[in-house]
């Protein structure tokens, strides 16, 4: 696999973590802890780690890396609910 090829697969991991997290700060002013919010954002994560573990089984990135998106996603919405929960 060539550099370009794995630039452009980080690229799209990295787009979709992007639209994971615009999708979770979207939230803040709805129902953060409502059971339809948490299970579209389970969802999503779940197949966000999927698309993440082929990345590094195909030698796109490595663990180290993957591991990283995955950690710095969760943290944002560890942040969000935090957040919420304090504000009430």
């Amino acid at each position: 696999m060539d550099q370009l090829q794995i630039a452009l697969a980080k690229d799209v991991l990295n787009e979709d973590a992007r639209k994971i997290a615009s999708l979770i700060e979207n939230q803040q002013h709805l129902c953060v802890a409502c059971p339809a919010f948490e299970e579209v954002i389970d969802t999503q994560m779940f197949g966000f780690s999927k698309k993440v573990e082929f990345a590094i089984a195909m030698g796109m990135m490595d663990e180290e890396e993957g591991h990283l998106m995955l950690s710095s996603l969760e943290k944002h919405l560890n942040d969000l609910y935090t957040d919420a929960f304090n504000s009430n």
